[in-house]
């Protein structure tokens, strides 16, 4: 069951658009599901009134869906007309029938972390072994695939570690705040927004080490959209944060930093696949990418 918001259109005071757009139209815009729906809808409210705003005469819908599976089930089936995936699901969609316009910036949010209790003993990676280390989900790329590589390419053998799954990110951060763990795989910007919503618990804990990092999550538009349409989107996306007529400080999370892409832009991302099938092997639900 999918959840969606439908957001009210506004004008921009004295705005008057160039080209062509198509008027009183609907567009569906699909956000990866990396938190709650309510979570989620609430974040990206204020980007698609920002759209509407460049937009007139469009309505930019946001549908959730409740779990990744479902997500990217409709990234299959072409449901979105636009959506901002994770890195792996840009490669999916791109793969589908869809381009990628823009991606946030900057990648510096796309890297993996491990975090400890900051009294914990852990020096350097290869004390992890024989030890219980948490992460969000298999497919979680910065919150786990990235920290499982960054182990693997210092000499840790995985299979010495106890690895276990917790199924999200504040998950993985709480249980080894509680102990449960001795180090949890974690990311750049959700650890960040974590902390900053738990100052005390975050003085509890330290970042042990930080992994590459890789392109950010992207924004793709399905190739049946009149190129008009979705160029002005990428546009109006990348220009936002640099817009001094919108208020910056309704974006809570950093979600409002967006550049232009391209579909060359996601290389990377295949070539990590790649080494990380290799290397690791790729979860089962992702066995799809190895010859993307």
């Amino acid at each position: 069951m999918c959840v969606a918001l439908f957001v009210a259109s506004s004008r921009a005071e004295g705005y008057r658009p160039s080209g062509t757009t198509r008027e009183d139209s609907s567009f569906i815009f699909g956000i990866h599901p990396y938190a709650n729906p309510q979570t989620m809808l609430a974040d990206y409210a204020p980007v698609m009134r920002y759209l509407e705003q460049w937009l007139p005469g469009t309505r930019f819908v946001v549908e959730a869906s409740k779990d990744y599976a479902d997500y990217e089930e409709k990234l299959v089936r072409r449901r979105f007309h636009f959506s901002l995936p994770n890195p792996y699901q840009t490669v999916l969609a791109m793969d589908h029938g869809y381009r990628v316009i823009a991606k946030m910036t900057p990648d510096e949010n796309f890297r993996g972390l491990f975090v400890a209790r900051t009294e914990s003993p852990l020096k350097k990676p290869q004390d992890l072994v024989g030890r219980t280390v948490c992460f969000p989900s298999a497919t979680a790329v910065a919150g786990t695939m990235l920290p499982l590589l960054f182990l693997h390419q210092q000499g840790v053998a995985l299979e010495t570690l106890k690895i276990k799954y917790v199924g999200s990110q504040d998950s993985s951060i709480l249980t080894a705040f509680a102990g449960d763990a001795a180090a949890c795989g974690s990311t750049v910007r959700f650890y960040g927004n974590w902390a900053g919503r738990n100052p005390e618990q975050a003085q509890q804990m330290q970042i042990l080490w930080r992994t590459d990092s890789l392109p950010h999550n992207g924004v793709v538009a399905r190739d049946d959209l009149p190129a008009t349409l979705v160029d002005r989107v990428a546009r109006a996306l990348a220009g936002m944060d640099r817009d001094t007529d919108l208020d910056q400080g309704q974006f809570k999370k950093d979600q409002h930093h967006f550049e232009l892409a391209s579909d060359g832009t996601y290389q990377p991302m295949r070539d990590f696949l790649r080494t990380y099938d290799e290397v690791i092997g790729l979860p089962a639900t992702m066995q799809g990418a190895r010859d993307r």
